[in-house]
């Protein structure tokens, strides 16, 4: 019996939805992406931190910075296909957001092995393979990756 037709049973006898519905099918599996890290005054992930910027480094103040990785997260849901968790920042990062953003969060580690098609492929995926992706927000490093579904008719995101 297919999953969705056992959770249809589960329903059709009383059981509560929300229940049924937040366990995963059977064969459902999950990889944790590393797309990436970002590095960004303290202040923005610690409360109290101070305020500086990639640039003022080397000024008299404490420049306190920490180092954030950039993940995505890879469903491979046995009755919705694969579904991607969010995209990352992107190839193009430093020049799409520009010299501004990219000093406030400055990419510090991408290589090739980060890019979205290669993390995906590391899996046993392809890009082509992602038939839905989830966009939690719209922070430049969580949706900075969707460029590449562009064109892609057969994705909802």
């Amino acid at each position: 019996m297919p999953p969705s037709q056992k959770i249809q049973e589960q329903l059709d006898q009383g059981a509560i939805p929300n229940y049924v519905s937040n366990v995963c099918p059977q064969g459902t599996k999950i990889w944790l992406l590393e797309v990436g890290w970002l590095e960004a005054d303290e202040g923005f992930v610690i409360r109290g931190g101070n305020t500086s910027l990639k640039s003022t480094g080397d000024k008299a103040f404490v420049n306190k910075r920490r180092q954030m990785p950039m993940y995505c997260v890879l469903i491979e849901h046995p009755i919705e296909g694969c579904i991607l968790w969010e995209t990352g920042c992107g190839k193009d990062y430093p020049e799409i957001w520009g010299p501004v953003v990219s000093d406030i969060f400055s990419r510090v580690r991408y290589e090739p092995h980060h890019e979205l098609d290669a993390a995906i492929e590391a899996t046993g995926h392809k890009l082509e393979d992602i038939k839905k992706i989830i966009i939690g927000h719209l922070h430049l490093d969580h949706a900075g990756g969707l460029d590449m579904f562009l064109d892609r008719k057969d994705v909802e995101i």
